[in-house]
């Protein structure tokens, strides 16, 4: 797990909502301003003066090619995507790209917003909400995953293992049917009514070492969470994520996981009353 230099959004003054909202027009909230300095010039310049001059050119170029690196934080650039891999798009919106939401009786819904192709914002203010898809059929047998995420605004440590208890900033599940199911259930709702198949969750809070698996409270038994990030892991950051699906799962569930058959996002905050206010951005499977 690496932290990639550049960030997709940033911070401006303001509500933690706002600052997430408009992050893409720079890194750090300031403004950028260049200040030329004009003086006379003679017909034919020093040595010095062409020096000066070719000096500035170059900073200038250097600092154009940073910006379009993303290495200032100015520029909202694309992510290292995956060799191979199968894309899962967020836009043009989350409805065309097959995303559904899922709220909870009784809870506030979480807010998904699609910013772009590949970058999905997440807000949920003391409550919780689930987005899913089915999983492309050419990702059927994907056995890794990648992804980045950030956030503005989280929640703190809590248990993931007490139902009633287990708020996290963001998680990514990957749902797989049972081994036998050569169909599989596309419809995530339907595969965890029917008491059938296993989800894979990878989570960012609590407070656990990175990579401990955690029995999930929820899903009968068949859940497991895999910690990526602590839930104090640094804000305003954008940090880059590689799963190893099918070990992860072996070391989850003691066999090999069957036909991946949906995916999905989840933000909770209910349990605390905090606020979280996220984004995710350029998830691949393979």
């Amino acid at each position: 797990m690496a932290t990639i230099a550049r960030f997709g959004t940033s911070n401006l003054p303001g509500s933690p909502m706002e600052r997430l909202r408009r992050e893409p027009q720079t890194a750090d909230g300031d403004r950028m301003q260049h200040r030329f300095c004009h003086g006379r010039q003679s017909r034919l310049p020093s040595f010095a003066t062409r020096r000066a001059r070719g000096l500035l050119a170059f900073a200038a170029t250097a600092l154009i090619g940073c910006m379009l690196l993303g290495l200032t934080g100015t520029v909202l650039a694309r992510g290292v995507g995956m060799d191979g891999g199968t894309a899962i798009p967020f836009g043009p919106s989350l409805s065309a790209s097959g995303w559904q939401a899922v709220s909870f009786p009784g809870r506030r819904a979480a807010t998904f917003t699609a910013r772009g192709a590949d970058t999905i914002r997440v807000e949920t203010a003391g409550g919780a909400g689930l987005l899913w898809r089915p999983a492309p059929p050419s990702a059927a047998s994907a056995t890794k995953a990648m992804w980045r995420w950030r956030k503005a605004a989280g929640v703190g440590p809590t248990d993931l293992a007490r139902k009633g208890g287990d708020d996290r900033v963001l998680a990514v599940y990957f749902a797989f049917a049972d081994p036998g199911d050569k169909k599989g259930r596309a419809d995530l709702k339907a595969l965890l009514r029917s008491g059938r198949g296993d989800i894979l969750m990878y989570v960012w809070g609590g407070d656990a070492r990175p990579g401990t698996i955690i029995n999930v409270p929820y899903f009968k038994g068949r859940g497991r969470a895999v910690v990526k990030r602590r839930a104090g892991a640094p804000a305003k950051q954008w940090f880059v994520e590689d799963a190893a699906l099918a070990a992860d799962f072996r070391r989850a569930f003691g066999r090999p996981p069957g036909r991946l058959v949906a995916i999905a996002l989840s933000s909770d905050a209910d349990d605390t009353g905090g606020h979280n206010i996220a984004a995710l951005s350029d998830l691949y499977v393979k």
